[in-house]
């Protein structure tokens, strides 16, 4: 059967992601024609790799596909937020905890793909690559970290609003996770326990690439704050700047931001409900 008849399309001239290599079994072809790849979008997300031929230093392509890989699980991610959002206004609590726990695993993929730097990438390959980079390139203008911390704002609004249209109060949800009789059929309270326990999953799944993130700028740039005595002053000279000339010391303050922050003032409340004032720790 020929090509043309399994596509519906003439074949299409095959691309080569490196042309110069001399052993043809080397050879990394792509955009064969192929139902797969046009289904999947598969050649247009290559085509956005460099060629080899321009890189810079041969670990670029794993310094790039690594970022590629996270954005793409970011905008993953993002979807995955607003469906549980809508579910949430349709007060499908159970769906809304399952696209939650979907986020989150998702979140794990940059994790993997970070640490893969944090492990493999020498100090010196990053630093030979810096050089060549346009200034004022940075991490920070990362669409999908900027619209996860944005949709992370319209979600927790509608996880407040879900919990007040059912008469509940975030606490309330933690004694209902923790109970030892059954609920009642008409308690909604269960369901949107799994909701909140989904939500400390994908905070945490992001909390835990930051501070891959945090530990690959201290082994790549410096600034660690056990090395460099008063690293926790951002102004402080010496310290190593990001290439929008900031020191690196922010990233460490980003490090500890959380996606939903009223969330974790449950956990606090909870504990002091348990825990008399006389006997919580200074």
């Amino acid at each position: 059967m020929s090509k043309r008849a399994q596509t519906g399309r003439p074949q299409a001239a095959r691309r080569v992601m490196n042309p110069r290599e001399s052993n043809r079994l080397f050879l990394y072809e792509y955009d064969r024609g192929s139902n797969y790849e046009q289904d999947t979008r598969l050649t247009e997300a290559l085509s956005a790799l460099l060629p080899e031929d321009g890189l810079v230093h041969p670990d670029q392509r794993l310094f790039q596909t690594v970022h590629l890989i996270t954005e793409y699980a970011w905008c993953e991610m993002h979807y995955e937020m607003r469906r549980a959002a809508a579910a949430l206004r349709e007060r499908d609590y159970l769906l809304a905890a399952q696209l939650l726990e979907r986020a989150a695993a998702m979140g794990g993929v940059p994790v993997r793909a970070l640490k893969v730097l944090l492990d493999f990438l020498p100090q010196e390959s990053l630093l030979r690559m810096r050089e060549t980079f346009p200034e004022n390139t940075t991490g920070l203008d990362s669409p999908g970290a900027r619209n996860l911390r944005r949709a992370a704002v319209a979600l927790w609004e509608e996880a407040e609003e879900a919990i007040a249209r059912e008469g509940l109060d975030i606490r309330g949800l933690i004694v209902a996770q923790g109970r030892v009789t059954p609920p009642d059929r008409e308690d909604r309270a269960p369901e949107l326990a799994l909701v909140r326990q989904a939500l400390l999953k994908l905070d945490g799944a992001v909390g835990a690439w930051k501070h891959h993130h945090l530990r690959l700028v201290w082994s790549q740039l410096g600034g660690h704050p056990e090395a460099t005595p008063g690293a926790q002053d951002v102004a402080r000279e010496g310290l190593p700047k990001s290439l929008r000339g900031q020191s690196t010391a922010g990233v460490r303050a980003m490090a500890d931001r959380s996606l939903f922050p009223r969330l974790w003032d449950s956990v606090d409340d909870t504990y002091r409900a348990f825990v008399p004032d006389e006997q919580t720790p200074s």
